[in-house]
């Protein structure tokens, strides 16, 4: 399976979904091995991954592999090699201006699209002039591909009432589109955990005795794995 964290605008959370997503318990049990690729040419998760061989942390079950071309076919046939040797791959696609190569290939490649978004006028109009029209025309072409793009909302208040939330989403998502039941919240771990080359799961052993830190790293774990498991949920629809 193949799962693509797209979204044109930079700075929604996709980094860091596709990297705590990857090292999630859940994707861990349901599949054997796992890639973690990085479409960015300016390689953030390339220098977060050089940090984890620095300090020597295991890798489990993933790889990680950057992917920096910007020519279509290289890029094509690197993602389709790493394909092969995965059960799972998950694909941080960069945020994207004119042409968006990469996440025209996002979309129509991947088997699930997942697309942050924040709660406002400016991130909707930014996806429907920007992502929606490529969405849409894919499905035109491929209707097959219809149910597999779906928006994640980030940075939510972690007391928002989420079906007030979920609704709001399903107001102003057009078709072809649906919202994950699944948030993003704004937690201030999501800021720090990764110095050091760290995923949430090591972060929390390393701020265990500090009983403020462990149950904030605690509330974003859970965060996490119920996001993964309604991926892994909907990619089974």
């Amino acid at each position: 399976m193949i799962i693509g964290f797209v979204q044109t605008k930079g700075g929604t959370g996709k980094s860091t979904l596709a990297v705590n997503t990857t090292f999630s318990k859940t994707m861990s049990k349901a599949f054997e091995s796992i890639a973690l690729v990085e479409l960015d040419p300016q390689g953030t998760l390339k220098s977060w991954w050089g940090e984890r061989e620095d300090m020597g942390y295991e890798t489990e079950k993933v790889s990680f592999h950057h992917i920096s071309s910007t020519q279509k076919e290289v890029f094509q046939q690197g993602i389709k090699s790493i394909a092969t040797y995965n059960d799972l791959m998950i694909m941080d696609i960069p945020g994207e201006g004119t042409g968006k190569l990469h996440t025209r290939f996002a979309c129509a490649f991947c088997d699930l699209v997942i697309i942050p978004m924040r709660m406002s006028t400016n991130d909707e109009s930014a996806f429907m002039a920007n992502l929606y029209p490529i969405i849409k025309q894919i499905i035109q072409a491929a209707p097959e591909k219809n149910g597999r793009f779906h928006v994640i909302p980030v940075f939510t208040h972690p007391l928002m009432n989420l079906e007030k939330c979920f609704s709001y989403y399903e107001e102003i998502l057009p078709h072809y589109v649906t919202c994950l039941k699944a948030v993003y919240p704004a937690r201030t771990v999501y800021e720090n955990f990764n110095r050091r080359g760290l995923n949430l799961n090591e972060y929390a052993a390393i701020v265990k005795s500090n009983k403020k830190f462990k149950q904030q790293v605690e509330k974003a774990i859970e965060d996490v794995e119920l996001i993964s498991k309604t991926i892994l949920s909907v990619s089974k629809e």
